[in-house]
C-alpha cells in the first residue's frame, strides 16, 4: 500500500473530528496580543528582520526558535516572509490585495471563491472559499476584518483578523454542507496576517507575518501525521507571498506604461531643394 493511501486509512480510522476549546482560543488571543505589539514596533523601525533582494525567491523564517507552539489541544504556527518587488510601489501592493474579486485568478488553487461582503473606508469584510491539500483535500469558508494602516506615503501596514473558520463538507456537489465553525478536521481554525509594505531601494519590500491555530495531534498519530500539519503554514505563506509577487509586478508594469509620456513624433524633412515643411501628423 502507497504511504498516501496508509495515511489517509489511518485518519478515517482515528477520531480525527474536533472542536475548538476556549483554553485553545484563549491562548491564541493572548498570544495575539505580543503579535501586535511587535506589529505597531515595525511600523516605525527602518527595516525588518528579513531582507530581501531583487531577483531572490521569498525569504521565510519561523518567528521564534518555539515553532509551533503547544497550548491546550493546539498548536500556534507563526511565520515571516518577506520578497523585493523591483520598481514597485504601495499603491500597487495595495491595488492587488484589495482586488477581492479577481482573488480565484491571483491566488489560483488556493482560493476558489472571493466577496467583498462591506466596506467602511479603509477597513474591510471579506469572504472566502480556500481549498487545503495535503494528503487530503478540506476546503474551508472563511471570514475576515481587513484594516488597511497608512504609516507613511512610503510604508503602509494591513492587518487582517479571521473572524469565522468553517470547513465545507462535499464542497461542490450535492449535499454541500457548511460545517459550524471551529469544528471538523481542525486544519485551520484561525489565520491572522500581517502585511508590512515600504519602498525602498527603488522597489518595494513586502513583508507577511502569519500566525495560525490549528488543532493538535493525537498522540498516536503524531510521528506520521504532526509534520504534514506543521508544513502547510510554512507553505500557504511562501506561495501568498509568490503570487502576490507576481501579480503586483503586473501592477507597477501596467502603472508605469500609463505613466509614460506618449512618444514625440519626429517632425518630417521638408523637400529636397528648400521647400515647405509637409505638414506634421496629428
Amino acid at each position: 500500500m502507497k504511504s498516501g493511501a496508509m495515511v489517509l486509512m489511518m485518519l478515517m480510522m482515528a477520531p480525527m473530528e474536533a472542536e475548538l476549546k476556549p483554553e485553545s482560543l484563549a491562548a491564541f488571543r493572548a498570544y495575539m496580543g505580543q503579535a501586535d505589539r511587535s506589529m505597531e514596533a515595525r511600523a516605525t523601525a527602518a527595516a525588518g528582520r528579513l531582507q530581501p533582494q531583487r531577483g531572490q525567491a521569498p525569504l521565510i523564517e519561523a518567528w521564534s526558535q518555539d515553532n509551533p507552539i503547544e497550548v491546550k489541544d493546539a498548536l500556534i504556527h507563526d511565520w515571516l516572509g518577506a520578497v523585493f518587488v523591483p520598481g514597485a510601489k504601495v499603491e500597487d501592493a495595495v491595488r492587488v490585495l484589495q482586488d477581492i474579486a479577481h482573488y480565484p485568478q491571483i491566488y489560483s488553487g488556493d482560493i476558489l471563491t472571493a466577496k467583498m461582503v462591506r466596506r467602511d473606508g479603509d477597513r474591510l469584510r471579506v469572504l472566502f472559499r480556500v481549498v487545503r491539500k495535503k494528503v487530503i483535500t478540506v476546503v474551508l469558508e472563511t471570514e475576515y476584518d481587513v484594516d488597511y494602516r497608512k504609516i507613511s506615503d512610503r510604508t503602509t501596514q494591513v492587518w487582517s483578523r479571521s473572524v469565522r473558520v468553517a470547513e465545507v463538507e462535499n464542497a461542490g456537489k450535492a449535499g454541500e454542507r457548511v460545517k459550524p465553525p471551529d469544528t471538523g478536521w481542525g486544519f485551520l481554525w484561525r489565520l491572522n496576517t500581517y502585511w508590512h509594505l515600504q519602498e525602498k531601494d527603488g522597489g518595494l519590500v513586502m513583508e507577511c507575518r502569519a500566525v495560525s491555530l490549528t488543532r493538535d495531534i493525537p498522540a498516536a498519530l503524531s510521528w506520521i501525521i504532526k509534520p504534514m500539519v506543521t508544513s502547510l503554514p510554512r507553505e500557504a505563506l511562501e506561495g501568498t507571498l509568490e503570487k502576490t509577487r507576481t501579480a503586483v509586478a503586473a501592477a507597477a508594469s501596467t502603472r508605469a506604461a500609463a505613466g509614460t509620456p506618449r512618444p514625440a513624433v519626429p517632425r518630417r524633412a521638408g523637400p529636397a531643394g528648400g521647400g515647405r515643411s509637409a505638414p506634421r501628423p496629428l
